[in-house]
Protein backbone atom coordinates (compact mmCIF):
# COMPACT_ATOMS: atom_id res chain seq x y z
CA UNK A 1 0.00 0.00 0.00
CA UNK A 2 2.40 2.66 0.98
CA UNK A 3 4.60 1.55 -2.11
CA UNK A 4 1.59 2.10 -4.02
CA UNK A 5 1.05 5.81 -2.38
CA UNK A 6 4.67 6.52 -3.15
CA UNK A 7 3.89 5.83 -7.07
CA UNK A 8 0.88 8.06 -7.09
CA UNK A 9 2.93 10.80 -5.24
CA UNK A 10 5.50 10.52 -8.11
CA UNK A 11 3.01 10.65 -11.10
CA UNK A 12 1.53 13.84 -9.66
CA UNK A 13 4.48 15.69 -8.91
CA UNK A 14 5.53 14.68 -13.04
CA UNK A 15 2.29 15.98 -14.08
CA UNK A 16 3.06 19.12 -12.71
CA UNK A 17 6.39 19.81 -13.85
CA UNK A 18 5.17 18.82 -17.33
CA UNK A 19 2.18 21.62 -17.11
CA UNK A 20 4.59 24.09 -15.60
CA UNK A 21 6.93 23.79 -18.53
CA UNK A 22 3.96 23.64 -21.01
CA UNK A 23 2.71 27.18 -19.69
CA UNK A 24 6.47 28.63 -19.96
CA UNK A 25 6.62 27.50 -23.46
CA UNK A 26 3.27 29.82 -24.55
CA UNK A 27 2.96 32.64 -26.85
CA UNK A 28 3.89 35.80 -25.13
CA UNK A 29 1.79 39.12 -25.16
CA UNK A 30 4.71 41.21 -24.31
CA UNK A 31 7.92 40.46 -27.28
CA UNK A 32 11.35 39.56 -25.70
CA UNK A 33 13.43 42.55 -24.85
CA UNK A 34 16.13 42.39 -27.40
CA UNK A 35 12.89 42.00 -30.39
CA UNK A 36 14.57 43.00 -34.29
CA UNK A 37 13.03 46.51 -34.89
CA UNK A 38 10.90 46.48 -37.98
CA UNK A 39 12.17 49.72 -40.46
CA UNK A 40 9.64 52.06 -41.42
CA UNK A 41 9.56 50.73 -45.24
CA UNK A 42 10.07 47.39 -44.85
CA UNK A 43 6.79 46.11 -45.34
CA UNK A 44 7.71 42.96 -46.49
CA UNK A 45 9.11 42.67 -42.59
CA UNK A 46 5.93 44.19 -41.06
CA UNK A 47 3.16 42.37 -39.65
CA UNK A 48 -0.17 42.96 -41.63
CA UNK A 49 -1.88 44.26 -38.24
CA UNK A 50 0.92 46.86 -37.68
CA UNK A 51 0.56 48.69 -40.85
CA UNK A 52 -1.88 52.16 -40.41
CA UNK A 53 -4.94 51.89 -42.83
CA UNK A 54 -7.42 54.61 -42.31
CA UNK A 55 -10.78 53.21 -44.40
CA UNK A 56 -14.21 52.06 -43.56
CA UNK A 57 -15.07 48.75 -43.31
CA UNK A 58 -16.24 47.08 -46.54
CA UNK A 59 -18.59 43.40 -46.43
CA UNK A 60 -16.67 41.09 -48.74
CA UNK A 61 -18.71 40.80 -52.05
CA UNK A 62 -18.92 37.02 -53.35
CA UNK A 63 -18.09 36.56 -56.63
CA UNK A 64 -22.47 34.92 -57.27
CA UNK A 65 -23.54 38.05 -55.60
CA UNK A 66 -22.55 40.43 -57.27
CA UNK A 67 -24.29 41.58 -60.64
CA UNK A 68 -22.26 43.14 -63.51
CA UNK A 69 -22.25 45.42 -64.88
CA UNK A 70 -22.50 48.23 -62.09
CA UNK A 71 -21.10 51.12 -61.27
CA UNK A 72 -17.97 51.55 -58.89
CA UNK A 73 -18.02 53.21 -55.76
CA UNK A 74 -14.85 53.62 -55.09
CA UNK A 75 -13.65 54.48 -51.53
CA UNK A 76 -11.37 57.40 -51.58
CA UNK A 77 -7.91 57.67 -49.92
CA UNK A 78 -6.45 60.73 -50.91
CA UNK A 79 -2.76 60.46 -50.60
CA UNK A 80 -0.75 63.45 -49.07
CA UNK A 81 2.04 62.67 -51.08
CA UNK A 82 3.65 60.46 -54.71
CA UNK A 83 2.00 62.24 -57.29
CA UNK A 84 2.09 65.39 -59.41
CA UNK A 85 -0.48 68.21 -59.04
CA UNK A 86 -2.65 67.96 -62.31
CA UNK A 87 -1.21 66.40 -66.26
CA UNK A 88 1.03 69.49 -67.06
CA UNK A 89 -1.33 69.77 -69.72
CA UNK A 90 -1.39 65.86 -71.62
CA UNK A 91 -4.55 63.94 -72.63
CA UNK A 92 -5.06 61.19 -70.57
CA UNK A 93 -4.88 58.12 -73.20
CA UNK A 94 -4.03 54.81 -71.66
CA UNK A 95 -5.58 52.53 -69.08
CA UNK A 96 -2.46 50.58 -67.18
CA UNK A 97 -3.05 47.71 -65.00
CA UNK A 98 -0.48 46.34 -62.59
CA UNK A 99 -0.65 43.88 -59.38
CA UNK A 100 0.41 45.13 -56.24
CA UNK A 101 2.94 41.86 -55.31
CA UNK A 102 2.22 42.95 -52.01
CA UNK A 103 -1.03 43.13 -49.65
CA UNK A 104 -3.97 45.89 -50.32
CA UNK A 105 -2.85 47.00 -46.35
CA UNK A 106 0.82 47.25 -47.61
CA UNK A 107 0.44 49.00 -50.83
CA UNK A 108 -1.94 51.27 -49.35
CA UNK A 109 0.94 52.34 -47.06
CA UNK A 110 3.65 52.33 -49.71
CA UNK A 111 1.83 54.63 -51.81
CA UNK A 112 1.00 57.32 -48.97
CA UNK A 113 4.82 57.07 -47.74
CA UNK A 114 6.73 59.68 -49.76
CA UNK A 115 10.42 57.56 -49.40
CA UNK A 116 8.72 54.38 -51.43
CA UNK A 117 8.74 56.87 -54.41
CA UNK A 118 5.56 54.95 -55.96
CA UNK A 119 1.37 55.08 -56.28
CA UNK A 120 -1.19 54.84 -58.55
CA UNK A 121 -4.42 56.21 -59.13
CA UNK A 122 -6.67 53.04 -57.64
CA UNK A 123 -6.03 49.94 -55.82
CA UNK A 124 -8.56 46.91 -56.06
CA UNK A 125 -8.72 44.48 -52.90
CA UNK A 126 -8.93 40.73 -53.35
CA UNK A 127 -12.95 41.24 -53.15
CA UNK A 128 -13.42 43.32 -55.40
CA UNK A 129 -13.13 47.15 -53.13
CA UNK A 130 -11.92 49.54 -54.55
CA UNK A 131 -9.51 52.51 -53.08
CA UNK A 132 -8.65 55.73 -55.34
CA UNK A 133 -5.79 57.22 -54.02
CA UNK A 134 -4.98 59.75 -56.90
CA UNK A 135 -7.58 61.85 -58.51
CA UNK A 136 -7.82 61.03 -62.31
CA UNK A 137 -6.82 64.29 -62.95
CA UNK A 138 -3.43 64.29 -61.37
CA UNK A 139 -0.21 62.02 -61.97
CA UNK A 140 0.73 59.11 -60.43
CA UNK A 141 3.89 57.46 -60.46
CA UNK A 142 2.83 53.51 -61.15
CA UNK A 143 4.79 53.30 -64.71
CA UNK A 144 7.79 54.06 -64.48
CA UNK A 145 7.87 56.15 -67.34
CA UNK A 146 7.05 60.06 -67.01
CA UNK A 147 5.36 60.56 -70.03
CA UNK A 148 3.05 57.58 -69.58
CA UNK A 149 2.43 58.36 -66.14
CA UNK A 150 1.39 62.12 -67.84
CA UNK A 151 -0.61 60.33 -70.03
CA UNK A 152 -2.55 57.28 -68.03
CA UNK A 153 -4.04 55.85 -65.18
CA UNK A 154 -2.82 53.05 -62.98
CA UNK A 155 -5.06 50.25 -61.66
CA UNK A 156 -3.05 47.98 -58.98
CA UNK A 157 -4.78 44.91 -58.08
CA UNK A 158 -3.61 43.32 -55.28
CA UNK A 159 -1.86 39.81 -56.29
CA UNK A 160 0.15 38.64 -52.69
CA UNK A 161 0.94 35.02 -52.09
CA UNK A 162 -0.46 35.29 -48.77
CA UNK A 163 -3.74 37.67 -48.62
CA UNK A 164 -4.80 36.72 -51.81
CA UNK A 165 -2.90 34.86 -54.08
CA UNK A 166 -5.27 34.50 -57.32
CA UNK A 167 -6.72 37.01 -59.10
CA UNK A 168 -10.44 37.04 -58.04
CA UNK A 169 -13.74 37.10 -60.21
CA UNK A 170 -14.77 40.33 -57.41
CA UNK A 171 -11.56 41.95 -58.72
CA UNK A 172 -12.10 41.35 -62.92
CA UNK A 173 -15.95 42.72 -62.36
CA UNK A 174 -14.54 45.57 -60.45
CA UNK A 175 -11.75 46.49 -62.65
CA UNK A 176 -13.72 46.32 -65.78
CA UNK A 177 -16.54 48.09 -64.27
CA UNK A 178 -14.03 50.51 -63.25
CA UNK A 179 -12.58 50.51 -66.78
CA UNK A 180 -15.76 52.24 -68.08
CA UNK A 181 -16.23 54.29 -66.14
CA UNK A 182 -12.98 55.71 -66.81
CA UNK A 183 -13.26 55.61 -70.10
CA UNK A 184 -16.75 57.50 -70.41
CA UNK A 185 -14.76 60.16 -68.14
CA UNK A 186 -11.71 60.33 -70.23
CA UNK A 187 -12.93 59.07 -73.43
CA UNK A 188 -10.45 56.37 -73.55
CA UNK A 189 -10.75 53.78 -76.17
CA UNK A 190 -11.22 49.65 -74.52
CA UNK A 191 -8.59 48.13 -76.74
CA UNK A 192 -5.82 46.58 -76.11
CA UNK A 193 -3.66 49.77 -77.56
CA UNK A 194 -4.89 51.83 -74.74
CA UNK A 195 -5.51 49.38 -71.69
CA UNK A 196 -2.11 47.61 -71.57
CA UNK A 197 -0.08 45.86 -68.82
CA UNK A 198 2.96 47.56 -66.90
CA UNK A 199 5.08 45.17 -68.55
CA UNK A 200 4.14 47.06 -72.20
CA UNK A 201 5.04 50.29 -71.28
CA UNK A 202 8.39 51.05 -72.78
CA UNK A 203 11.33 50.85 -71.03
CA UNK A 204 10.22 49.32 -68.14
CA UNK A 205 11.59 46.11 -66.61
CA UNK A 206 8.13 45.18 -64.80
CA UNK A 207 6.52 41.83 -65.75
CA UNK A 208 2.87 42.78 -64.37
CA UNK A 209 0.07 41.81 -64.88
CA UNK A 210 1.72 38.48 -65.14
CA UNK A 211 1.20 35.03 -67.02
CA UNK A 212 -1.97 34.49 -64.63
CA UNK A 213 -4.13 38.08 -65.51
CA UNK A 214 -6.81 36.91 -68.17
CA UNK A 215 -6.94 39.49 -71.02
CA UNK A 216 -9.43 38.35 -73.22
CA UNK A 217 -11.79 37.75 -70.19
CA UNK A 218 -11.19 41.72 -68.66
CA UNK A 219 -11.69 42.84 -72.33
CA UNK A 220 -14.52 40.76 -73.20
CA UNK A 221 -16.13 42.15 -69.62
CA UNK A 222 -14.79 45.51 -70.38
CA UNK A 223 -17.18 45.25 -73.75
CA UNK A 224 -20.24 44.93 -71.72
CA UNK A 225 -20.08 48.04 -70.05
CA UNK A 226 -18.14 50.11 -72.57
CA UNK A 227 -19.83 53.25 -72.85
CA UNK A 228 -21.41 54.07 -76.83
CA UNK A 229 -19.31 56.01 -78.90
CA UNK A 230 -19.17 56.43 -82.54
CA UNK A 231 -15.81 55.07 -82.21
CA UNK A 232 -18.00 51.42 -80.38
CA UNK A 233 -21.01 51.46 -81.98
CA UNK A 234 -20.53 49.31 -85.25
CA UNK A 235 -23.13 46.88 -87.20
CA UNK A 236 -23.33 45.04 -90.01
CA UNK A 237 -26.04 43.15 -91.73
CA UNK A 238 -26.80 39.64 -91.26
CA UNK A 239 -30.82 39.03 -92.73
CA UNK A 240 -34.36 40.36 -92.79
CA UNK A 241 -37.63 39.03 -93.13
CA UNK A 242 -39.61 39.03 -96.82
CA UNK A 243 -41.42 42.71 -97.77
CA UNK A 244 -44.99 42.68 -96.38
CA UNK A 245 -48.08 42.91 -98.35
CA UNK A 246 -51.10 43.69 -96.41
CA UNK A 247 -54.57 44.41 -96.63
CA UNK A 248 -56.07 47.64 -95.11
CA UNK A 249 -56.37 47.29 -91.76
CA UNK A 250 -54.08 44.62 -91.75
CA UNK A 251 -50.87 44.10 -89.80
CA UNK A 252 -47.41 42.23 -90.54
CA UNK A 253 -44.70 41.54 -88.41
CA UNK A 254 -40.63 42.87 -90.00
CA UNK A 255 -37.79 41.28 -88.62
CA UNK A 256 -34.14 42.57 -89.11
CA UNK A 257 -31.24 40.67 -87.64
CA UNK A 258 -28.16 42.88 -87.07
CA UNK A 259 -24.42 41.29 -85.87
CA UNK A 260 -22.85 43.60 -83.29
CA UNK A 261 -19.44 44.55 -85.26
CA UNK A 262 -18.47 47.23 -82.65
CA UNK A 263 -16.71 46.48 -78.97
CA UNK A 264 -19.78 47.31 -76.86
CA UNK A 265 -22.29 45.49 -76.32
CA UNK A 266 -25.95 46.02 -76.97
CA UNK A 267 -27.52 45.89 -73.69
CA UNK A 268 -31.49 45.98 -73.13
CA UNK A 269 -33.26 48.50 -71.17
CA UNK A 270 -29.62 50.58 -70.61
CA UNK A 271 -28.32 53.68 -71.71
CA UNK A 272 -26.44 50.77 -74.15
CA UNK A 273 -29.88 49.62 -75.52
CA UNK A 274 -29.78 48.94 -79.01
CA UNK A 275 -32.93 49.99 -81.55
CA UNK A 276 -33.87 49.71 -85.22
CA UNK A 277 -34.09 53.93 -85.59
CA UNK A 278 -35.71 56.26 -88.81
CA UNK A 279 -32.89 58.05 -90.36
CA UNK A 280 -32.95 61.79 -89.37
CA UNK A 281 -35.56 61.16 -86.85
CA UNK A 282 -38.13 61.48 -89.50
CA UNK A 283 -41.88 61.05 -88.06
CA UNK A 284 -43.64 60.81 -91.60
CA UNK A 285 -44.15 57.29 -91.85
CA UNK A 286 -45.48 56.89 -88.18
CA UNK A 287 -49.34 55.88 -89.58
CA UNK A 288 -47.80 52.56 -90.20
CA UNK A 289 -46.52 52.15 -86.59
CA UNK A 290 -48.09 49.06 -84.48
CA UNK A 291 -47.15 49.25 -81.03
CA UNK A 292 -43.32 51.19 -81.95
CA UNK A 293 -41.37 52.49 -78.86
CA UNK A 294 -41.60 55.67 -80.26
CA UNK A 295 -42.80 57.70 -83.71
CA UNK A 296 -39.01 57.36 -85.46
CA UNK A 297 -38.09 53.80 -83.57
CA UNK A 298 -39.64 50.96 -84.75
CA UNK A 299 -38.40 48.34 -83.03
CA UNK A 300 -35.62 47.58 -79.77
CA UNK A 301 -33.44 44.84 -79.21
CA UNK A 302 -35.10 41.37 -78.18
CA UNK A 303 -31.77 39.50 -76.30
CA UNK A 304 -31.11 41.03 -73.01
CA UNK A 305 -27.20 41.47 -73.77
CA UNK A 306 -25.77 41.14 -77.30
CA UNK A 307 -21.79 41.24 -76.96
CA UNK A 308 -19.53 42.57 -79.66
CA UNK A 309 -19.40 39.67 -82.29
CA UNK A 310 -23.13 38.52 -81.13
CA UNK A 311 -26.50 39.09 -83.49
CA UNK A 312 -29.84 40.68 -82.37
CA UNK A 313 -32.72 40.40 -83.66
CA UNK A 314 -35.39 43.29 -84.19
CA UNK A 315 -38.94 42.62 -84.79
CA UNK A 316 -41.57 45.14 -85.18
CA UNK A 317 -45.29 45.04 -86.84
CA UNK A 318 -46.83 47.67 -89.16
CA UNK A 319 -50.46 48.40 -89.92
CA UNK A 320 -52.45 49.28 -93.54
CA UNK A 321 -53.77 52.32 -92.88
CA UNK A 322 -53.78 53.91 -96.21
CA UNK A 323 -53.62 52.23 -99.12
CA UNK A 324 -49.95 52.34 -101.25
CA UNK A 325 -46.25 51.42 -101.50
CA UNK A 326 -44.39 52.84 -98.51
CA UNK A 327 -40.35 52.29 -98.06
CA UNK A 328 -39.09 52.35 -94.60
CA UNK A 329 -35.36 53.08 -93.98
CA UNK A 330 -33.88 51.41 -91.23
CA UNK A 331 -30.79 51.90 -89.39
CA UNK A 332 -29.40 50.65 -85.98
CA UNK A 333 -29.24 53.16 -83.47
CA UNK A 334 -27.95 53.29 -79.26
CA UNK A 335 -29.53 56.54 -78.40
CA UNK A 336 -28.14 59.09 -76.72
CA UNK A 337 -24.23 56.90 -77.88
CA UNK A 338 -24.34 57.08 -81.98
CA UNK A 339 -25.90 56.00 -85.09
CA UNK A 340 -24.17 52.81 -86.14
CA UNK A 341 -23.46 52.31 -89.63
CA UNK A 342 -25.63 53.27 -92.79
CA UNK A 343 -25.82 49.72 -94.06
CA UNK A 344 -29.15 50.64 -96.67
CA UNK A 345 -31.39 48.93 -94.79
CA UNK A 346 -35.17 49.06 -95.51
CA UNK A 347 -38.33 47.75 -95.42
CA UNK A 348 -41.30 48.05 -98.15
CA UNK A 349 -45.02 47.95 -96.80
CA UNK A 350 -47.24 47.12 -99.50
CA UNK A 351 -50.68 47.77 -98.69
CA UNK A 352 -53.85 47.07 -100.67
Amino acid sequence: MQRLLRRSVLVLVIFLISATGQSDLAPQDTPPADATVVPLLDLAAMPESAIPVARAAVTSRSGTAMRFPFDPQPEYITSPTNYWAGRDGASIEYIVIHYTDISYARTLHAFDTLASNVSAHYVIRGDGHIAQIVAEGDTAWHSGNAWYNRHSIGIEFELDHVTNPAFTTEQYYAGAALACAISGRQGIPLDREHVIGHNEVPGTTHTDPGPTWDWPHFMWLASLCAPPTDATVHASFVSESPYPEISTDDKALVSVVLRNTGSTAWRKGTDQEARLGIPDNSRALAFLADGWPAPERPAVQEEDIVPPGGTATFSFRVKGTLPGTFVVPLRGVVDGGAWMDDLGMFTVVTVR
